[in-house]
């Protein structure tokens, strides 16, 4: 390069850089972008998505349709029953899965909806496991140790869900208990709907009572164990079952689960779960 010209491209390049350096600092901290009155609309597509997640969260616990219906309507999508059904489909979290559903199952039938009661949300049950206390003895003595009689097991809390009249009715056909096996680990209450032909059927809601507090699940959302399957998770106590909202059972109780559910211990004959099969009468 012609040494007459290199401090003149020298300088060029100098007020180049402050020139963007400037320009990067009054956008970034002098002048930011301040968004103001946004939409829900506005939002990019994932976060379209997390709203949409949100709203169903939001309804599994309140159950007021019409305020999730006027979310949904801030997006201003043409078709949001086809995006909540996709996203459904997607979703691995069972939770927000299950939300997602209720919430498809809702659009569904707006009207029905609406006129459903609303309620507060209700503590639901812990399932962490508590802690254990190593009692470390430095010297044993002989101290022969005193059997510790068992201790009973809780009653379960009552159903917290009004029988509805008008839901279809359900008989049950199968009450089967399953063994550590048989559920590979852990413990588990299943259940299966079918229709008059005996056919599996999703969107069942199913409640599940505790004395740990009460859990509720629709059927179908595991369609490769069946269309009609659903099951949640369980801890040793007992339980009962029966289905609500969009149908109707008898209370299905004396369903104990055993304390051994870990890694199915040595017993491999305690209870660790239950099957119900119910159909729906003609």
């Amino acid at each position: 390069m012609d040494s007459n010209f290199r401090p003149f491209v020298v300088t060029w390049l100098l007020a180049l850089f402050a020139g963007v350096g400037v320009g990067l600092f009054l956008a970034w901290y002098v002048f930011p972008v301040s968004y103001t009155n946004a939409q829900p609309y506005d939002l990019t597509a994932p976060a379209k998505d997390d709203y949409i997640k949100m709203v169903a969260a939001s309804y599994a616990q309140d159950n007021d349709f019409a305020l999730a219906a006027r979310r949904l309507y801030y997006l201003q999508m043409t078709d949001a029953a086809a995006r909540v059904t996709a996203l459904a489909q997607m979703e691995t979290n069972p939770l927000t899965q299950q939300a997602l559903v209720k919430l498809r199952l809702a659009l569904n039938a707006p009207a029905v909806s609406m006129q459903r009661a609303t309620f507060t949300s209700r503590p639901t049950r812990n399932l962490t496991p508590q802690p254990r206390v190593t009692v470390i003895v430095l010297e044993p003595t002989a101290v022969a140790p005193t059997p510790v009689p068992p201790t009973a097991q809780p009653t379960p809390l009552p159903p917290t869900s009004e029988p509805n009249p008008n839901a279809p009715r359900f008989v049950l056909l199968e009450k089967r208990a399953l063994n550590c096996p048989s559920v590979g680990g852990g413990a588990f209450i299943q259940v299966e709907t079918r229709d008059t032909n005996g056919r599996g059927l999703p969107g069942v809601l199913v409640e599940v009572n505790s004395a740990r507090g009460n859990e509720q699940f629709y059927t179908g959302l595991k369609p490769e164990r069946g269309n009609g399957f659903g099951d949640v998770a369980v801890l040793p106590g007992n339980y009962t079952v029966h289905l609500v909202e969009n149908a109707s059972s008898d209370i299905i109780s004396d369903l104990r689960i055993d304390a051994n559910i870990v890694e199915c211990g040595s017993d491999l004959t305690a209870i660790q779960g239950w099957q119900l099969v119910f159909q729906q009468a003609p």
